[in-house]
């Protein structure tokens, strides 16, 4: 072999030795920084879909959450807090200006604690799902006498017929809770014979807040 072709072939070998050092020093490094890249920039965003999915149960939760505020201010007017009861005559007010009667009395006795009905085992339909046994729904729990106060409430109003038994329907659908205990009406009279007085006893309740 000329003295030439010995110079070309190691003009070759020092070619392949400087890309090869340049490749494992420069190249390598570089391909490793960029897997190792997209292996962060892929956790990344399997992160961020995590973050999605949870955002976006908190949004869901977030407008359920206004949802029950309003059904909890509806139980509130219901029973409140307290016995209300000037807000109670604002209301039975209202009714009987709807129905034509005019309340003529209105009282109340003192409060006094719920006691739940006790279950009667001898009553008819007494297994029926979702029952106490008694055929009756079963008492919550967290309704008990130290937190649910029952106020005794009597109602007089006078107008037709018609209209005291419409008031007595709007008394018992009214946004405050009202249970009727009993209704009698009073005949009406020669002088007033399209008049009738009606005797309204019920009760309103409270809910001390538990909280």
């Amino acid at each position: 072999m000329t003295t030439t072709k010995w110079w070309l072939v190691g003009a070759m070998l020092i070619i392949a030795l400087v890309v090869l050092a340049g490749f494992t020093l420069g190249i390598s490094p570089k391909l490793e920084e960029v897997s190792a890249t997209r292996a962060t920039r892929t956790a990344a965003l399997a992160q961020n879909e995590v973050y999605e999915l949870q955002l976006a149960a908190l949004q869901r939760q977030f407008d359920g959450l206004e949802t029950v505020q309003d059904e909890l201010a509806v139980l509130r007017a219901a029973i409140p807090e307290g016995a209300a009861l000037p807000a109670f005559i604002g209301q039975l007010d209202a009714i009987a200006g709807r129905t034509s009667v005019t309340v003529t009395e209105f009282s109340s006795a003192d409060a006094m604690p719920y006691l739940p009905v006790v279950p009667d085992a001898s009553a008819p339909d007494s297994t029926a799902p979702g029952t106490d046994g008694a055929g009756s729904a079963a008492p919550s729990p967290l309704v008990t006498a130290e937190n649910f106060i029952a106020v005794p409430v009597t109602i007089s109003v006078a107008g037709g017929f018609d209209a005291v038994l419409e008031f007595l329907d709007g008394v018992q659908n009214a946004q405050r809770l009202m249970t009727v205990t009993s209704f009698s009406s009073g005949m009406p009279s020669a002088d007033t014979p399209n008049r009738v007085t009606g005797q309204i006893a019920g009760i309103v309740y409270v809910l001390l807040n538990a909280g």
